[in-house]
């Protein structure tokens, strides 16, 4: 049993792995975007793709700092130290993310320059490899 135990460890430690940190390229993550529409990883059959946004949710991210800060509806309900690491998981090549050691979780992020956007993959624990997880779609605002 404690065998087992210890191989499921390895491999859920192996799953995910930070290959280093990384700089931003710019400041382009710099500042303050609102959530503007969720998408679902993988939907129900017959269910929607995109979860409608009912709340103002702004993220901010201070690269000098390195704190990110999260407000709904006008209060800060989250705020904690971020890193900008590639990740890499089962093997495959790292991808750009945001970790957040404090609470010991990270989000891929896709930047869509054209349209000044960012995507966050759901927030997953470190170590943890989250293949149906939706992703959250903020606009430059600041």
């Amino acid at each position: 049993m404690k065998a087992y135990f210890l191989i499921i460890t390895m491999l859920s430690l192996m799953a995910c792995q930070i290959e280093n940190t990384i700089e931003p390229t710019s400041n382009k993550l710099d500042g303050q975007w609102q959530l503007m529409k969720t998408t679902v990883g993988y939907p129900a059959p017959n269910s929607p793709t995109e979860i409608k946004v009912t709340n103002t949710e702004i993220i901010e991210f201070n690269t000098s700092s390195k704190t990110f800060t999260r407000s709904l509806n006008g209060k800060v309900v989250e705020k904690t130290d971020f890193e900008i690491q590639a990740l890499a998981y089962n093997g495959s090549e790292p991808r750009e993310a945001i970790v957040f050691p404090k609470n010991k979780n990270y989000a891929f992020i896709t930047y869509d320059d054209n349209n000044s956007t960012i995507i966050l993959y759901e927030k997953t624990p470190i170590g943890v490899v989250l293949a149906d997880g939706n992703s959250y779609h903020y606009q430059k605002v600041k």
